[in-house]
């Protein structure tokens, strides 16, 4: 089998899997009860929330907030952030390049009384920065933007972004990082919160985490015994958290190896496709190594994601959260591509565990795909 989904979910890492058992099995008391074990327990936790703030090269001050993973981190950020902005910014910026966790959120907050404004989207699949400077005002309270298309592999101008707004004090700048942590170098300097999700990098279901720069400024929107500072209450799962922290741990440190890794393998496939004709790639050159969107114009994009599955192929149509949906992909359609290539568009996504041999391997059972659908390519 060829797993090429790996922007779904990935395979666990063997080390997160035996630091989550260790966890649970030596340190399972509640890290909220005053007795020496709880007591200990806490010591775990506040460890491992600092060593996400060393790993990533963070401000000490900043708060870590563990959670179910980045849809709930999403959550928790843009209500708690605009709640608390309402009354004094409530214009909210976001794009329609965004994952679901994030645009659905945005369109229930614009049923609750704030202005919701989209920034336009380059042909290359990348927010249009002047356009965002020209949505810019001091009422603007909240702008979102993911690091990498999870749809496409588009890189964001973070960086730029991030300069942008810090000429508006009152603007608060949320990252979805998912899909970049582990794959490309990240630059979070002027970015207020970021979300990841354990299972995009080696972790396991079920893991996230919001880092924010100060938690006072998220409304809390989810209440109870008040952990994680009120903001995300309920009894912390410290072998989830801890297990969190060493996925995080191991793909920072295989990223330069892994990006390289990948950096070939997404070369040796473009050079590769571009032999068929009537098969398009759909991402541009200068996207995420592990993310490659192509496409088969006149070909439905469920039909091939089951030619692939025949072959031991495993891809996916546009996104896990999104795929079963029957319309067209709104990232796709931003970038003015035409209807029939978004209908017959497929994602592959490496990852960690791809290898040379799966590479050689699909490109020889492409052939015997191609041999199968040519007649029906536009």
């Amino acid at each position: 089998m060829i797993y090429l989904d790996n922007a779904a979910t990935t395979k666990p890492n063997q080390a997160v899997l035996d630091s989550f058992l260790k966890v649970s099995e030596k340190a399972y008391y509640n890290a909220n009860s005053p007795h020496q074990m709880g007591l200990q327990s806490e010591k775990i936790l506040l460890q491992a929330k600092s060593r996400v703030k060393e790993m990533l090269n963070l401000n000490k001050n900043a708060d870590i907030i563990f959670t179910s993973g980045a849809t709930e981190s999403n959550n928790i950020a843009l209500k708690g952030i605009a709640l608390r902005k309402k009354q004094f910014a409530n214009v909210i910026i976001t794009s329609v390049l965004e994952h679901p966790s994030v645009l659905e959120v945005m369109r229930y907050l614009e049923t609750q009384g704030f202005i919701l404004k989209y920034v336009n989207v380059t042909p290359n699949g990348q927010i249009d920065i002047n356009h965002l400077e020209q949505l810019m005002t001091d009422n603007v309270g909240l702008v979102t933007c993911m690091y990498v298309n999870n749809v496409m592999g588009q890189i964001q101008p973070i960086k730029e972004i991030g300069s942008l707004l810090k000429q508006y004090p009152k603007a608060h700048f949320h990252v979805d990082g998912v899909q970049a942590l582990g794959k490309i170098p990240m630059q979070l300097e002027n970015v207020n919160s970021v979300s990841f999700s354990g299972h995009k990098f080696n972790g396991l279901k079920g893991q996230g985490i919001l880092i924010i720069d100060n938690k006072e400024k998220i409304e809390p929107t989810v209440f109870g015994g008040g952990q994680e500072y009120g903001i995300r209450s309920g009894t912390v799962n410290l072998a989830m958290n801890v297990s969190l922290v060493k996925a995080m741990e191991i793909a920072i440190q295989n990223l330069n190896e892994l990006n390289h890794r990948l950096s070939r393998y997404n070369k040796v496939i473009r050079e590769s496709l571009s032999q068929y004709k009537g098969v398009y790639i759909n991402s541009p050159e200068n996207s995420a190594p592990h993310i490659l969107n192509i496409a088969f114009p006149g070909v439905k994009g469920e039909v091939l994601v089951n030619a692939f599955s025949k072959l031991d192929i495993m891809v996916s149509t546009t996104s896990a959260c999104s795929s079963k949906r029957e319309k067209l992909n709104e990232v796709l359609l931003a970038m003015d591509i035409e209807d029939n290539r978004i209908e017959g568009s497929v994602r592959l996504s490496m990852g960690e565990t791809t290898t040379e041999k799966d590479i050689e391997q699909f490109k020889d059972k492409f052939k015997l795909i191609y041999a199968q659908i040519k007649e029906l390519l536009k």
